[in-house]
């Protein structure tokens, strides 16, 4: 009898150990599934700059690595736009045309879209930081305005003001930052435009982690 109770006794236990192993069979498999979903592939292909505004694509100023500028409430703090090189100096006739030119030297990147980033600290040690995919002026609007301007698809010979709204075939290919009041408070920023495609460009904290992407410092003079 005692036989027969510990061979029952060790059957149940082996049946046990049996479910345990496969339980951390199938949490191993879930959690090797997690990490599979949340690998990143970017084949992103672009590479892109910022130049300061000057109305002038003939030899066009190099790529803008740092900026002073006085901060004074009031007064644009910089206005910088966006063509797909980085190289120093870029050369064409007019804003379309030249975007165009350095557009076309890729192939089948239309589903790509231009957003941008910035950070900034304050003189008291605190951090900001947003993306800005669509206009959004008063996102930081007690130290600045962040007007977006889409210069390609507008008419020749025109003037033509911020976006104020995103449609389907909308580019983001110039950004303004404004200072206001509380720019004071600002000590220095970094901007910084990237292209993306879709949600997969971003972390789960909304951080771009792609590779097409070009910053600047903008600093107090």
């Amino acid at each position: 009898m005692k036989k027969i109770i510990l061979v029952i006794f060790i059957v149940i236990l082996s049946g046990c150990s049996f479910n345990q192993k496969n339980e951390e069979k199938e949490i191993i498999e879930e959690d090797t599934d997690i990490i599979e979903e949340k690998e990143y592939i970017d084949n992103n292909p672009i590479k892109l700059g910022l130049f300061l505004y000057d109305n002038n694509y003939h030899n066009k100023n190099k790529l803008v690595d740092t900026y002073y500028t006085d901060f004074t409430s009031g007064v644009d703090i910089g206005s910088f736009e966006v063509f797909f090189t980085d190289d120093n100096i870029i050369d064409g006739s007019k804003f379309k045309d030249t975007w165009k030119k350095y557009y076309d030297m890729y192939n089948d990147i239309d589903d790509y879209k231009i957003g941008f980033n910035i950070k900034f600290i304050l003189k008291d040690g605190t951090n900001f930081n947003g993306n800005f995919l669509e206009p959004d002026i008063y996102k930081f609007g007690k130290y600045f305005y962040v007007y977006l301007y889409d210069d390609i698809n507008q008419e020749d010979n025109v003037s033509y003001s911020h976006l104020e709204e995103m449609k389907d075939n909308n580019k983001i290919t110039s950004i303004k930052i404004y200072a206001v009041d509380g720019i004071d408070e600002v000590d220095n920023f970094i901007l910084s435009v990237f292209t993306y495609k879709d949600d997969n460009d971003f972390d789960e904290n909304g951080n771009y982690r792609g590779k097409s992407i070009y910053g600047i410092r903008i600093k107090r003079k």
